[in-house]
């Protein structure tokens, strides 16, 4: 056919080294832990089913990580990324959370209504995040917070009620699953906040004096060591500080403005 030839068959890939594609597979794992919050959840084990999504929380925060400092970083890389963030902090906290409600009420659709606008909500922030929507802040002010609640942040949020129905709550005698209304509209107001533009502390650009350095090692050694032990008393105190802390963040974004 020579240089008549019709159809040339394109060359739809390039030879690349295996280094590169460790962070996606990271965040394939991640995605794997993450659904399998899903399967425990069906069978009761609510303890582990939270757990898979923890890990996915840490995974999700260190392949980004390992993708700069392996100089692997892609389109590709960044949109599984997101898309594994759907899978977990929405689709299945928000399941884990739903399927340790449903055994306590006979009337299901509010608690459904109430997980779907959340699944929703965190759909809508990350489509925003994907077009960049979120990167138009003044740089001060997008160096110091986020635009909204992240995602694995509302993922945590999401299961708080089910951390707290472990340890805590408990010791007083109380069953948070009989107060369902109070916990749909928990969840409603979680995710408005991941779908929101209201600004939340961000510490990956905080700078810690010389002279601190050894207090905030002591420090976070402690909570690690404490998380390890009482993790049912430290996660849920951690969710409530972030909650907390958003009023005050609104507050010092409008005086940085």
């Amino acid at each position: 056919m020579g240089k008549y030839q019709l159809f040339k068959k394109p060359k739809l890939s390039y030879p690349m080294p295996f280094i590169k594609l460790f962070p996606s597979i990271i965040t394939l794992l991640g995605l794997s832990i993450g659904v399998s919050s899903i399967r425990y959840a069906l069978d009761s084990k609510w303890e582990i089913a939270v757990v898979c999504i923890l890990i996915a929380v840490v995974v999700d925060g260190i392949d980004g990580r390992i993708a700069r400092l392996l100089n692997a970083t892609s389109s590709f890389g960044a949109e599984l990324d997101s898309l594994c963030d759907f899978v977990n902090f929405g689709l299945s906290a928000a399941l884990v959370t739903y399927l340790w409600l449903a055994p306590t009420q006979q009337q299901k659709l509010v608690s459904w209504i109430s997980v779907l606008v959340f699944i929703i909500c965190i759909a809508i922030r990350l489509a925003r995040f994907n077009i960049g929507i979120l990167n138009n802040e003044p740089s001060n002010k997008k160096k110091y917070f986020f635009v909204g609640v992240p995602a694995p942040v509302g993922a945590l949020l999401c299961l708080m009620p089910v951390m707290l129905d472990f340890d805590i709550l408990p010791i007083w005698n109380l069953q948070i699953r009989n107060y369902k209304l109070c916990i749909n509209i928990y969840l409603l107001i979680v995710g408005f906040l991941m779908a929101s533009r209201i600004p939340t502390f961000s510490i990956k650009n905080i700078v810690i004096r010389p002279q601190y350095i050894w207090i905030c090692l002591l420090l976070f050694a402690t909570i690690g060591v404490t998380l390890l032990i009482y993790p049912w008393y430290i996660i849920p105190a951690f969710a409530l500080s972030y909650i907390i802390s958003i009023p005050v963040s609104i507050v010092i974004a409008r005086r940085i403005n």
